[in-house]
C-alpha cells in the first residue's frame, strides 16, 4: 500500500512539472475534496475549464499510474 502511495506521489509530482493548474485541481478535488465549484473559485478559473482539466488530469494520472 505504501509503495503504491509513494507512485501517485512521483505521478502527482510528474503531472506538476507537465501541467502545474491540473495538478492543483487534482489537489483540491481529490485530496481537499472541494466541488467543481469550490475549485474554479480557489483557482479564479470558471467552473467548465476545471471539469475539463479534472477530465484530462484523471486520464492522464490513469494512464501513468496503469504503465
Amino acid at each position: 500500500k505504501n509503495e503504491k502511495l509513494m507512485d501517485l506521489a512521483m505521478v502527482l509530482l510528474e503531472l506538476e512539472k507537465c501541467d502545474a493548474r491540473q495538478a492543483k485541481i487534482i489537489e483540491f478535488r481529490f485530496f481537499g475534496g472541494l466541488t467543481i465549484e469550490e475549485t474554479a473559485e480557489v483557482l479564479k478559473i470558471s467552473p467548465a475549464t476545471v471539469k475539463r482539466e479534472w477530465t484530462m488530469a484523471r486520464a492522464w494520472l490513469y494512464q501513468r499510474i496503469s504503465n
